[in-house]
Formats: C-alpha cells, sequence, structure tokens
C-alpha cells in the first residue's frame, strides 16, 4: 500500500502528473460552475493523458512490433560473417572520458560487440549519423571505433558506413559492403521495434539478414512490472513508448508510400 502510495507521489511530480492534476482539477471546477463544455474539453484531456500515461496500451503497442523479433522464441544467431550494427545509439560528449554520452538505444553497442564474438564474425559494420566539433562533421562511429580499437574489444574488422541520413541510407551502404566482400551471412543489430523495417529494407535491396533485437522497450515493460502497468496518475514513460511507436509507424508508412519496402 506505502509503495503505491509513494509511486503515485513520484508519477504527480512529474510535469505530465502535474498538467494531469491540474487540468482535472479544472474538470471538477467547471462541473461545479455548471460549465459542461469546457468541463467536458477538460476531462477529454485527463483521459488522453490518463490512456497514454497510466495504461498498458504504449506497451502493448510497442510489444507487438518486437514480439516477432523476440530472442527467448526464435534465439540469437550462432553464425555469421558479419554483424551491422544500426546508428542512434550515442552522441559526442566533450565531458566523457571516452567522449561518448550514449542514449536509450546503447543496448545495441553490447548486443553488436557480444554477438560479433558468439558468432564468430570476422567484422563489424557502424552505422549512424554524425556528430559536429569544432564546425566539422563526422561521423559518430568513429568514437565507438576508436573505443573498440583502445579498450582491444574482439570485434574483427571495424567497418564504418560514415555519415547516414537515414536508416535506408545505411541499409544501401551495408548491403554494398557485404556484396565486396562476398558475406552471406549478415546479422542486422537494432532496437527490438525498430527491426520490421530494417529487415525490410535488406530485403528490399536483395540481401536476407538475421535480425537481432537489442532491446525490447514493449515486452520488457510488462515482464519488470509483472503486468501492473495501470496506475493512477499518469507517468511520462506511456508518453515515451508511444513516441517510439509513432515514430517507427510513420517510418514504415513513409518507407512503403516511397516503395523502399
Amino acid at each position: 500500500m506505502f509503495e503505491s502510495v509513494q509511486r503515485s507521489i513520484d508519477a504527480l511530480l512529474q510535469p505530465i502528473g502535474l498538467i494531469w492534476a491540474a487540468l482535472l482539477l479544472a474538470t471538477v471546477l467547471q462541473l461545479v460552475k455548471r460549465r459542461i463544455l469546457s468541463a467536458m474539453y477538460t476531462a477529454t484531456l485527463v483521459a488522453f493523458i490518463q490512456l497514454i500515461g497510466a495504461t498498458e496500451l504504449p506497451a502493448w503497442l510497442m510489444a507487438d512490433l518486437e514480439r516477432p523479433y523476440d530472442p527467448l522464441v526464435i534465439g540469437w544467431p550462432t553464425r555469421a560473417d558479419a554483424v551491422v550494427m544500426l546508428g542512434g545509439t550515442h552522441d559526442y560528449s566533450a565531458r566523457s572520458p571516452v567522449h561518448i554520452g550514449v542514449g536509450e538505444a546503447s543496448d545495441r553497442i553490447l548486443a553488436a560487440v557480444e554477438l560479433t564474438r558468439t558468432t564468430g564474425a570476422g567484422a563489424l559494420v557502424l552505422g549512424g549519423s554524425f556528430y559536429e566539433l569544432k564546425g566539422v562533421r563526422r561521423p559518430d562511429s568513429e568514437l565507438l571505433a576508436e573505443l573498440f580499437r583502445v579498450w582491444r574489444l574482439p570485434v574483427g574488422t571495424v567497418h564504418l558506413l560514415g555519415i547516414c541520413s537515414d536508416t535506408r541510407v545505411e541499409v544501401q551502404r551495408a548491403v554494398q559492403l557485404a556484396r565486396e566482400h562476398h558475406w552471406t551471412r549478415v546479422v542486422v543489430v537494432t532496437s527490438g521495434y525498430h527491426l520490421k523495417r530494417a529487415e525490410a529494407l535488406f530485403r528490399k535491396e536483395g540481401l536476407a539478414v538475421m535480425p537481432a533485437g537489442a532491446e525490447f522497450l514493449g515486452l520488457d515493460a510488462f515482464h519488470d512490472h509483472g503486468g501492473g502497468l495501470w496506475s493512477v496518475v499518469p507517468r511520462i514513460r506511456g508518453f515515451e513508448l508511444m513516441r517510439f511507436w509513432v515514430h517507427e509507424r510513420i517510418g514504415l508508412l513513409y518507407y512503403r508510400c516511397r516503395g523502399w519496402i
């Protein structure tokens, strides 16, 4: 009981919790003043925030994207010529001793290194965008390549895809590299919810890949909370998951409309 109350108080201290509480209070005040239309408007906003921030819906939607690639069901690749890690994992940080600031997708880095080791892959291919230092843009994959070199990690030959504007460019360059080196067994590492689009891009380019998810935000949410994702006060995590889901769904739709997948 105490733990539940504490979680609710913590959620109320988040910006989304404060907005929800303010809108809920506004709804009650409008009803007291018999301003029905105004009350309906604020109540709709309360319900929307409640739906996204206090229910299982965002996690369920994310899990639906991730489920076909669940390693607990399909297992991990056991043999490969190369491992391709798509970008979005990190950026430059001047205040870090390794000059790398990792984001939520940084699980991909660990997964890519481990799969290079366990599959016996002789090459690790790094995608990504760019970082800017003193007005010069450099591929952010260079930061990881240098870290791997200094730490002497067992990643084989490291290939950089340069500055890539999006996933499609990463895939096109990775496929070209695979053909040049005659790789036939290629593992692609990215977030579980992103694998559907990535795998479709590789297939469109004529290369069958073995998908390996590095993070499963929706499936892990159910596991971590034991199904108890419902709450009284909305939390920001639901909106974060919904943002990832909307981004991926729009990406899939856009890529299909362009004929890229």
